[in-house]
């Protein structure tokens, strides 16, 4: 739920009222007026010409090329369980200096060994990770909530490598942790990263021992959000700052020539795709190597299907291929293969029918021999004036949003986890969810693919002013994570649209930093997504001309709580002044919806909410309550803000959940949701059946 600018002064007493707890203490700004911070962004791309001469664009990440990060059937070591820790109050200034120069210089001599071998953590305690260093409530009480640290830690862990690793190229990945990590192997520095919801990697052959016990020793900086417009977020935000090693963590080896990643984008419904195979040696000499692709139909009753995470565990009968590409790749340096292959008569993908296909890139040079396989679905996303396209017909997104948080773990996801709150929405008849103000665990799509669920995801820019993007136009950190967002989730059917920004205040800063985004998604990962992003209905209103550079028109909804007005007469006009100003474009509800505690009756005025509010939205919507088209409709979709409570650095307990952060105890608004949805599922499927 949005802070919104008219009721910033009463903040603090509305919370303690409604919700039984006050703000949070917010330490003393590091610069709160100009950006501090001169680290730079550890993303860029780098120019090729594919096997015919065609430019091609490469990410690079730390100085590799940037690895997929969907789980592969490679050697792995899970580097997971009880790790050192000691927390400590760092310099920030130092976090946020540039590594050239005295600047990692003077990061190991504040360490003060901690980052070497030999160092004494003898007196240090332990810590599960991958975890949140928070110290978590396990219980859904009203005064219950996270531990509030927002600070450091350093964490070591000893580990061994198999034998075989010798001749191996080895990474040291991590899917996500908060907020700049410095590491080191065996007293070796081997990178850094910058962001707290996307993954990253470094290459660490040179650092590993094999047949030895190894030291990995991890430099965690955090800061209150608040304090530095240099971060992203940067302002005190509606969820919670968790520290740590937040999710998994592990070494991967691969040969010497191997395959980085594989990208596959739908050219049209009659299965045309086109498939990009990066490769990357790391020895002196050029190498020839032979890369064949596969793609797999899959095997929906596999038990693997929601329980293993790989792609090869779903995989059934081939059903497309290319013969054997011969190619040379110089070295130390990267290859792009790009083939174009054809499914014969391909079952497309939707929420209704979640068809997958499965890829598998193989290569052989010499006795150096990899592979790689990702999952994938055949489906389109469109607009056409102002109707979505979901491979070519209408479709309206009957939706709800979720953080991506638990009392027992805070951030901190796993599989099974993931799989109960995603079989719980679709139990809601919902066919879109809005994952929360960032990037999820990339579990999260994976299952989101498999279980059938239209997805947006966002990068955690929330609420900005003018400075905060001012300050991203200097250090470009969001522009990073837009590429890591959207790279390391490339292949998932389930996703449909990527968000900028939420919230923001409509300042001429938005709009460029818009633009940038933009740009850099076209010229550089053009995937056939839609742009968006969360405007409040209250800054910028219906007229918000930034919403012209984006795909759909996007707003979060609150008329009768924040925006004034009623309900369902707020919510109507604003939506008729919206399509007057964007005709031409689909409009979305990206969030609607109330709290539910502070007694009073508010679980009813989350029924009378959403009620109110749904009645204004079907009447211009995609589709009618009974699920048939409205050519006139020009909504495309609702989302109810939000799936499960959350805890926030707001208000420390956030209820405005269909269902109680320990995912137990449904309210009764969710039962009115489902019923409401339920006439919608209803016609999918009908149309579906027909379909097929």
């Amino acid at each position: 739920m949005p802070k919104k600018t008219m009721l910033l002064f009463f903040l603090p007493i509305i919370l303690s009222l409604i919700i039984g707890c006050t703000a949070p203490v917010v330490p003393a700004a590091l610069d709160k007026g100009t950006p501090t911070g001169k680290l730079n962004p550890t993303l860029f791309f780098r120019d090729y010409t594919d096997q015919e001469g065609t430019p091609v664009k490469v990410a690079f990440q730390a100085g590799i090329p940037l690895p997929g990060f969907d789980p592969q059937e490679r050697s792995r070591v899970a580097l997971k369980g009880k790790w050192k820790k000691e927390r400590l109050d760092l310099d920030f200034h130092k976090s946020l200096a540039t590594r050239g120069g005295s600047g990692l210089s003077d990061i190991e001599w504040e360490a003060q060994g901690r980052h070497q071998t030999g160092y004494n953590d003898s007196a240090w305690k332990e810590k599960d990770i991958p975890g949140v260093e928070n110290f978590m409530p396990g219980s859904i009480g009203r005064n219950a909530a996270p531990e509030e640290y927002q600070d450091d830690v350093w964490y070591r862990y000893a580990f061994t490598v198999p034998e075989d690793w010798k001749e191996k190229r080895i990474t040291l990945n991590f899917l996500a942790a908060n907020y700049i990590v410095d590491a080191w192997i065996n007293g070796i520095w081997v990178g850094y990263h910058e962001g707290g919801y996307t993954p990253f990697s470094f290459d660490v052959t040179n650092a590993v021992k094999v047949k030895e016990k190894n030291c990995l020793s991890v430099r965690v900086a955090n800061t209150a959000w608040g304090t530095s417009i240099d971060t992203v977020p940067a302002r005190t935000s509606d969820w919670f700052n968790y520290t740590g090693i937040i999710q998994d963590v592990y070494l991967e080896a691969t040969p010497k020539v191997y395959i980085v990643r594989g990208d596959v984008k739908t050219l049209d419904l009659e299965g045309n795709i086109e498939i990009k195979a990066v490769l990357h040696n790391t020895l002196e000499e050029d190498m020839d190597v032979n890369i064949a692709i596969d793609v797999y139909d899959t095997n929906q009753e596999s038990p693997a299907w929601l329980t293993e995470p790989e792609a090869v565990a779903i995989k059934d009968k081939k059903v497309a291929g290319t013969a054997a590409s011969a190619v040379v790749v110089k070295g130390r340096d990267c290859f792009l293969l790009r083939k174009k292959i054809k499914i014969v008569d391909p079952v497309l993908w939707s929420p209704e029918v979640p068809h997958l296909y499965v890829f598998q890139i193989n290569s052989e040079s010499g006795s150096l021999k990899d592979s790689f396989a990702g999952q994938f679905g055949v489906r389109t996303i469109e607009t056409e004036g102002y109707r979505l396209l979901l491979n070519g017909k209408p479709v309206f997104l009957a939706g709800v949003a979720r953080h991506e948080d638990w009392s027992d773990t805070g951030r901190t996801a796993s599989w099974d986890k993931i799989k109960k709150d995603l079989e719980i929405i679709t139990g809601l008849n919902a066919n879109f969810v809005r994952t929360g103000h960032y990037p999820n665990h990339v579990y999260t799509y994976i299952l989101a693919d498999r279980i059938g669920l239209l997805t947006e995801v966002e990068l955690p820019v929330w609420q900005y002013e003018s400075r905060e993007f001012a300050a991203q136009a200097e250090r470009k950190i969001a522009g990073q994570m837009w590429r890591e967002m959207i790279l390391s989730l490339a292949n998932r059917p389930s996703i449909i649209m990527w968000g900028t920004n939420n919230e923001s205040l409509a300042v001429p800063e938005r709009t460029d930093y818009i633009k940038r985004l933009v740009s850099d998604f076209h010229e550089n990962m053009e995937d056939g997504r839609l742009l968006i992003q969360s405007a409040a209905a209250d800054r910028g209103g219906p007229g918000d001309g930034s919403q012209e550079l984006l795909d759909v028109a996007a707003w979060t909804m609150y008329f009768g709580i924040f925006h004034g007005s009623t309900f369902y007469e707020g919510t109507k006009q604003f939506l008729v002044r919206a399509h007057q100003e964007f005709p031409g474009k689909p409009v979305l509800d990206t969030e609607f919806g109330i709290w539910s505690s502070g007694g009073g009756g508010y679980e009813g005025k989350q029924v009378t909410v959403f009620n109110d509010t749904f009645k204004a939205f079907t009447e211009f919507a995609a589709l009618n309550r009974d699920g048939k088209p409205n050519p006139e409709g020009f909504v495309c979709g609702v989302t109810w803000w939000c799936a499960f409570d959350w805890y926030t650095e707001i208000s420390r307990n956030q209820s405005m959940g269909l269902f109680k952060i320990d995912r137990t105890w449904d309210k009764r608004v969710a039962e009115v949701l489902r019923k409401a949805y339920a006439p919608l599922k209803a016609y999918r499927l009908k149309q579906a059946r027909h379909e097929n």
